[in-house]
């Protein structure tokens, strides 16, 4: 099975288009770690507080 993102490939038949999957995910942060998220936009550096909230909807996705 070849997959692809082209839409032909040469010498091939294309058998089946499949379409893109997707996903909207709203998650909710504290007053703090926006704060502190606008320090280190600030500043420069990496939001632990919005990284935390990253892998926790990683972590909804995977279960």
């Amino acid at each position: 099975m070849r997959v692809t993102t082209t839409n032909s490939i040469e010498g091939r038949e294309i058998s089946r288009y499949n379409d893109p999957i997707a996903a909207n995910v709203v998650i909710g942060t504290t007053v703090f770690s926006d704060i502190g998220a606008s320090y280190v936009d600030f500043f420069g550096g990496r939001s632990t507080g919005y990284e935390k909230k990253m892998q926790e909807m990683y972590m909804c996705f995977t279960e």
